[in-house]
């Protein structure tokens, strides 16, 4: 229902793991060449742990891509996992998604209740002959969350276009929870484009309808 909402305040972007020229520089002066000596794997975990590199931060203000995280040095498990899953990429390691059952929370903002999830990654291999990679070596996961925080959780495998979908719902959520409907309306649309099976931006958009007075759009859209 496009025309019943303005344009978004600010441009809607599913191009979330876009590398700014700040990462490319730290990339080319920093990862590559620690890549070169030790291995890709390492470099990566070395920039994650090591606190004489990123010393990134866990924040739950604001749903950043790739680059706006590398910039805040900040970010929730969704935007740390997606630059370093930017990063990963560059570097040629393959990674695993995941959704993390169990650790969920719910929270109450703007008048809305919250139902909050998790996700981390996965370093795999594909072959022996991946990049940074050593045969008979097992994934790694990278958790942003203490380690007594998810212990015994169990995960499940999602794709990169869920994981888009996430970002583009969060976004729609922090849109809807500022009282910003029409931008949020945008971010929950481009939510369900990037991934028709990811139900919770059906019922972002959902609230959306109902917080304009769009009811049997609600709805039927809910439904």
């Amino acid at each position: 229902a496009d025309a019943r909402f303005a344009a978004p305040r600010v441009p809607v972007s599913d191009e979330v793991f876009a590398l700014s020229p700040a990462m490319r520089r730290y990339l080319a002066e920093e990862l590559l060449p620690r890549a070169r000596q030790r291995g890709a794997r390492a470099a990566l975990l070395g920039m994650l742990q090591d606190p004489r590199q990123l010393q990134l931060s866990y924040r739950t203000d604001f749903t950043r891509n790739a680059a706006e995280a590398f910039e805040a040095r900040s970010g929730n498990c969704l935007s740390l996992v997606i630059l370093t899953a930017a990063f990963a990429r560059e570097l040629q390691l393959p990674v695993r998604f995941q959704s993390v059952y169990g650790e969920q929370s719910w929270s109450r903002a703007g008048g809305y209740a919250h139902l909050t999830g998790h996700v981390n990654l996965a370093l795999t291999r594909e072959g022996p002959q991946a990049r940074g990679a050593v045969v008979g070596e097992s994934p790694v996961v990278i958790d942003f969350l203490p380690p007594d925080q998810v212990a015994g959780h169990r995960a499940r495998y999602i794709d990169e276009a869920t994981v888009v979908a996430m970002y583009l719902n969060n976004r729609a959520v922090e849109a809807l929870t500022s009282g910003d409907v029409d931008t949020a309306y945008w971010w929950a649309r481009a939510a369900m484009e990037k991934q028709p099976r990811f139900l919770s931006a059906y019922n972002t958009l959902g609230v959306v309808y109902r917080r304009r007075g769009e009811l049997a759009a609600a709805e039927q859209v809910l439904a």
